[in-house]
């Protein structure tokens, strides 16, 4: 009869090690205490479990089969340990709010490394309508990044940056229409807009301007995810995000049209969540995957610069 885990043990490491003096470098014995424990156990289970010989140790029928119910024992016990470890780590749920965009295009592909190092976490992802924002000081959400300075005095700003936009196209859609030379001319082009582009603030008021002006808006949506698929079908050209044009690879373009246009963005909390341990990880984490990362506001490295 088996009354400690710990004979066990030592007999998958004097089976593996093939010696008493072996084993008696890997456990903390000495080779005499390794044999009294072996013999205890053989007398456990009244059963030889070694030949005993000058080259070694040797496993008996009856050892083997003990081996296989020990290795059996192991990996629970590892299995146990690793859960009881995991759940003393980070856990429960983590609300974020942002644009579709923001979750889709940045975050959703930089979240490997996050689920494999907080797999109990579960983000709940809620996705605002273009421009909107939500309610911190009601719990709406732990976190949320938005595009507008928040006026509630109980949240926090972080972070914050700029996205930075470019006229992007396909090269499908140069060959039906060719290209502008200049904002004024892209007039005579069918354009993919979002509601977010008829903002007069900073440098956008001039595409805004023009877009009221524009005889072929042929698309119009509050979704950037669903802008950047109308745009990779070549339906028309759009502002797009220099990082999303860099991944779209060769069929992507960037116009040169002399000009750009910032969206600034930021990392918000509420003040007084912002140090529990599940939040404070994601902020460290958004911080460098949407703040530090070039993909955001750098230019589109992959991306060629087309003139009309």
């Amino acid at each position: 009869m088996l009354k400690n885990w710990e004979l066990m043990h030592v007999l998958l490491v004097v089976a593996r090690s093939g010696t008493l003096r072996q084993a008696a470098t890997v456990l903390p014995y000495t080779q005499p205490t390794l044999g009294k424990k072996i013999t205890q156990l053989e007398r456990d289970f009244d059963a030889k479990l070694f030949y005993r010989t000058k080259a070694g140790m040797t496993l008996t029928p009856a050892g083997e089969r003990l081996v296989l119910m020990a290795e059996e024992m192991e990996r629970m016990v590892n299995r146990a340990s690793v859960h009881i470890e995991k759940r003393d780590a980070l856990s429960g749920k983590l609300r974020l709010a942002m644009s579709d965009g923001m979750a889709g295009y940045w975050l959703a592909p930089r979240l490997r490394r996050y689920h494999r190092d907080h797999p109990y976490v579960t983000l709940d992802v809620q996705i605002l309508d273009s421009g909107g924002v939500a309610d911190l000081s009601r719990r709406e959400a732990d976190i949320t990044v938005m595009y507008a300075y928040p006026s509630d005095p109980d949240v926090v700003v972080l972070q914050k940056s700029n996205l930075i936009l470019a006229p992007t196209c396909t090269r499908g859609f140069v060959e039906d229409w060719g290209v502008p030379n200049s904002i004024e001319d892209v007039l005579r082009f069918p354009v993919c807009a979002h509601t977010m582009h008829y903002r007069k603030e900073g440098n956008m008021r001039l595409w805004a301007e023009m877009l009221e002006r524009h005889p072929m808006v042929i698309y119009r949506t509050g979704s950037s995810m669903v802008l950047g698929n109308v745009v990779r079908m070549g339906i028309g050209l759009s502002l797009q995000p220099l990082g999303v044009v860099e991944r779209e690879g060769d069929d992507a373009v960037t116009l040169d049209l002399g000009y750009r246009s910032e969206l600034p963005f930021y990392l918000v909390c509420h003040k007084d969540v912002k140090d529990v341990p599940e939040v404070r990880e994601m902020l460290r984490y958004l911080t460098n995957a949407l703040f530090r990362d070039d993909g955001l506001g750098s230019p589109a490295k992959g991306a060629d610069l087309v003139s009309g």
